[in-house]
Formats: C-alpha cells, sequence, structure tokens
C-alpha cells in the first residue's frame, strides 16, 4: 500500500466531516449553488475547470464520495500547514515550473488503490475568464489511469475572485456536473478524443455567461492590480504601461476604461475602446507580443525586453525558501537575469526545465540541474508576461 493509503480510512472520515461543514460555508458564505456529482464508476478522476482558490472547497461540496486532491507546493510552504494538511487530506503535491513525471506517478498509484483523485488539468486559475490550456498530456493520464472521468464545471468563480484581484467581490456562483465516462468508454476513444472531451466539458468564458445569464459583482476598487494580466496598452502598444486605481485602469498615453460589477469595461477616455472584458484584450496582447518576436530577436544581448526593479529572488527547497537577492528582474532574448552588473544571475533558457507562475503574480522556475526558484514582488506587476514572452522566444505555443 502506498503512502497516500496508508491512511485511507482516516482520510475518508475527515473529507466526510469536513464536507458536512463545509456545504453551508460555500452556500451562504460564497452564493454557490451546485449539482451534485454522483458517479457511477467505482474509480474516478474528477476533472473541473480552475477559477478560484475555493475550488477544492466547490467540488467538495458537490461530490460526496471522498478523494484525494492535486495541489500546488507553494500552498503548502508554512510548516504547520504542511503537518496539518499531510495529516488529514495529504494532498498530492504538484509544483509548478517542474515537469509533472513525480505527481503523474503519484496520481495513477492512488486511482490504482481505488481512490479518487481530483484535479484541475488546466494547473492555473483562470488568467482571463476564459478556461487555460489543458495539456494533451492530460488524455494520456486518463487513459492510463485505469479510472472513470467526471467532468464538472464552476461558473461564476472567475467575476467573483479574479485571480489578479486586490479585493474579492460578492456574487453567484453555481457549479455543473456535465459527463461521466467509465473506464469502457475511455479504452474506446483515442487520446485526442479524450482530449477533446475535456476541453469542451469544462471550457467556460465568464463574458459569454454575463451575456446569458448577467449577474452583479459587487465590491471595492474593482479594477486594483489588473495591470498583473493585461500589460499591453491597445493604444499606444506600450508594454507595462498600465495601472490601476479603484474602478479606473489607465495607461501612461492617456488610454482609460472603467472596470464595472458586471466584470465588463466601460470608455472612460478620447480614445476608442476595442474590448469591453479581459479576455479579448488578453488574447489580442498575447498576439502582439507574438508579432513582435522577430523585432524583439533583433535587439541586441545587453538590452532587456522587459523587467522589473525591486523583485525578491528566492531558492526552494525541501518545502523552505531561502531569499538570494533583491534587485531587477529581467527577460532577453536568450535569457532571464536577476540583478545588473557583476552581481546578476544569469538562467539562460536553454537550462530551464519549466516556468511557471501562481497566485497573483509569482514567479516560479526550475533548471536541468535540480535547483528551484521563486520571484516575488511588493508591487502589482505581471509575472504572465514574462511566460508569454517565453514561451514565444523558446518556440513554444502560448494559449
Amino acid at each position: 500500500m502506498s503512502n497516500v493509503l496508508k491512511y485511507h480510512l482516516w482520510h475518508v472520515i475527515v473529507y466526510k466531516t469536513a464536507r458536512l461543514c463545509i456545504i453551508p460555508v460555500v452556500r451562504l458564505g460564497l452564493s454557490y449553488r451546485y449539482e451534485k456529482c454522483v458517479q457511477k464508476s467505482s474509480t474516478a478522476l474528477i476533472f473541473c475547470n480552475h477559477t478560484t482558490l475555493w475550488d477544492h472547497l466547490l467540488i467538495g461540496a458537490a461530490c460526496p464520495k471522498h478523494m484525494y486532491f492535486v495541489a500546488g507546493e507553494h500552498l503548502f510552504r508554512k510548516r504547520w500547514l504542511r503537518i496539518l494538511a499531510n495529516g488529514t487530506v495529504k494532498p498530492i503535491i504538484r509544483r509548478k515550473g517542474v515537469p509533472a513525471t513525480e505527481v503523474v506517478e503519484k496520481i495513477k498509484t492512488t486511482l490504482a488503490e481505488g481512490a479518487n483523485v481530483w484535479m484541475s488539468p488546466e494547473g492555473v486559475r483562470s488568467i482571463n475568464g476564459e478556461t487555460a490550456f489543458i495539456s494533451p498530456a492530460t488524455g494520456k493520464l486518463v487513459k492510463e489511469s485505469g479510472a472513470g472521468l467526471v467532468t464538472y464545471r464552476i461558473h461564476g468563480g472567475y467575476l467573483r475572485s479574479p485571480r489578479w484581484a486586490a479585493v474579492k467581490r460578492k456574487g453567484p456562483m453555481h457549479g455543473e456536473m456535465v459527463a461521466e465516462y467509465t473506464r469502457d468508454q475511455l479504452a474506446e476513444m483515442s487520446v485526442d478524443e479524450v482530449n477533446a472531451a475535456i476541453r469542451r466539458d469544462l471550457y467556460v468564458n465568464a463574458f459569454d455567461d454575463q451575456k446569458i445569464r448577467p449577474a452583479v459583482y459587487h465590491g471595492e476598487r474593482l479594477a486594483e492590480d489588473l495591470e498583473t494580466v493585461l500589460y499591453v496598452c491597445p493604444h499606444c502598444c506600450g508594454i507595462a504601461k498600465l495601472h490601476s486605481k479603484d474602478d479606473l485602469f489607465s495607461c501612461d498615453c492617456g488610454f482609460a476604461v472603467r472596470y464595472n460589477e458586471y466584470g465588463l469595461f466601460e470608455n472612460a477616455c478620447e480614445y476608442a475602446m476595442p474590448f469591453d472584458n479581459i479576455a479579448d484584450w488578453d488574447k489580442w496582447q498575447r498576439r502582439y507580443l507574438q508579432d513582435q518576436i522577430p523585432a524583439f530577436l533583433e535587439t541586441t544581448s545587453v538590452e532587456p525586453i522587459v523587467s522589473d526593479a525591486d523583485q525578491r529572488l528566492y531558492k526552494i527547497k525541501d518545502g523552505e525558501t531561502e531569499h538570494l537577492a533583491t534587485g531587477r528582474f529581467a527577460l532577453f532574448t536568450d535569457r532571464f537575469e536577476f540583478g545588473e552588473g557583476d552581481e546578476a544571475r544569469i538562467f539562460l533558457f536553454e537550462e530551464i526545465a519549466g516556468f511557471a507562475f501562481s497566485l497573483q503574480m509569482k514567479i516560479l522556475f526550475s533548471c536541468k540541474n535540480g535547483t528551484y526558484f521563486e520571484v516575488q514582488s511588493d508591487y502589482p506587476r505581471s509575472a504572465i508576461k514574462y511566460m508569454v514572452l517565453y514561451r514565444y522566444l523558446t518556440g513554444k505555443p502560448c494559449y
């Protein structure tokens, strides 16, 4: 028996007890209404789209049957929290910015021993209100797991708790069970067909939802920290020139919009407003950066494409963080640099094993030699722009 399932009965008792306590909390405290997830398969992978930090509570309320959760390592850095989590729910820990080989094996082992596993195949909370990219390797995992698959969709989470926001809002959320695929059904499907089903079942666009069923999401300082997600001005095309205050989001060039309680933009300047929502703006800025890659590659190796001052670099080992330096974090055509001049730490793209971001704006990356780093900021800046540019510069798609 694996370490995950050594205390399985205890984990089931904790789950059942916690679920009884959580249901009134999510219904009353989070305005969450849900369809119960009743599975036919004896063992299943349970997938849902990822929109809030409460998704494990939202899916747990909907699923009476016990399951183990896949969760990010960055959520358990505090020792007391790791001890509490391991002693009660035993999460399957995934390190962001690191190849997923180890966590995939843990998932397969857990399923093989008869327990359900929940995960969000996106790996990140929705960036722009639309379900994020789902790796093609997900279908392979499902096929090899030997278990069933349940897909569940959560609506309203992004507008109630945007990953970029300084302040959460109040407003409705609801969950629906989309489909269940038995082990026999999955055996008859190709990996591509499984991936297509997952992407279809989990797809949500928060702004399309608002057109069908408009809902108000009340809050204060509605636009604050939006620059952590939107970083290219649609008027002047300046990068990292956008700033937020209260409900106003504006650029140094004078372009400005207001973010309203429906999660939509209203024009607040004399210039045309090309987008009324975050998803359309984000897709445009990604295309814009992709189109600029040939020009970026012509820049000198001493000039960064983007950079942010006063960042903090940490080394992560065994769940503990060690502060290494404070200074400029910059992206060049072939590398990341932390610091400047003789004190600069250089991370060549060819040495990077994985690159990711978490929470609002933490940057996480690992090197092929096994070292693992995190970059933090005390002021709002976009981690996503580094991810997008890194992928385009290294010839990887960015969805």
